[in-house]
């Protein structure tokens, strides 16, 4: 009996060794399986690729804050091309320097009253045989004060400049576009916008003079919304 029973226990021992040899390869070829697809810090799923250079934007395509716009207008929103041809009026005269041979074009695009301002928008457009590029300044003899237009109530003898922020032509303003920073080509065209006070009179037409030009004559004051009003309108 004693004997019967050690059989039976050699038996199982062997059956059950087996069994455990039989596991083994199951066992590792489930770890190298579960090591495949494993997001862990060191495989390839966990890895982010870099982006490359060249999906980066860049200023030259608009993507950066260099690109350039249409005008030099102190708010912000989209950028708008004015076209010359689109002028309602143009007046040409000498460029105003020794150093430089050709004309100047000035389209007078509008003038338009928002309350207690006006804002009058001209394009510039050179023509000359040199080769090279210049600024508005340049153009006009290195001499700011042959740039900028005036307004002229003839009827009331009382005369508005750009308004400033400061009397010298360095001073950071909000009033005007800038006179020396863009470079213009012959045959450029650069829109040049400056905002005046409002007439204090009542009037329907004012002349536009530029130092050394002829006069925009009896040019109508269009009427358009005040920014105020503009603001109150759009939060109702």
């Amino acid at each position: 009996m004693t004997q019967l029973r050690d059989v039976t226990l050699t038996r199982r021992r062997v059956a059950l060794a087996l069994t455990a040899l039989a596991a083994l390869p199951l066992a590792a070829c489930g770890v190298t399986e579960q090591a495949d697809f494993e997001d862990g810090p060191d495989s390839p799923a966990a890895e982010v690729p870099e982006e490359s250079d060249a999906e980066q934007p860049s200023p030259s395509d608009g993507g950066g804050e260099e690109s350039q716009t249409g005008t030099d207008g102190a708010s912000g929103g989209a950028p708008e091309v004015i076209d010359p041809a689109d002028a309602v009026d143009t007046i040409s005269y000498t460029l105003p320097t020794d150093e430089i041979d050709g004309t100047m074009t000035v389209g007078l695009h509008h003038l338009i009253q928002r309350g207690r301002t006006m804002e009058l928008l001209l394009t510039y457009t050179p023509e000359f045989r040199e080769s090279g590029t210049f600024s508005l300044w340049e153009l006009h003899g290195d001499n700011h004060s042959n740039v900028p237009p005036a307004l002229f109530d003839r009827e009331n003898l009382k005369r508005y400049d750009i308004l400033g922020t400061g009397s010298a032509w360095d001073t950071p303003n909000v009033w005007n576009s800038k006179q020396a920073e863009h470079k213009l080509a012959s045959g450029d065209t650069q829109a040049y916008w400056a905002t005046f006070a409002a007439p204090e009179d009542d009037i329907d037409t004012i002349n536009i003079a530029i130092p050394g030009a002829p006069e925009f004559e009896d040019v109508p004051i269009e009427q358009g919304a005040a920014a105020d009003d503009a603001t109150a309108e759009g939060g109702e």
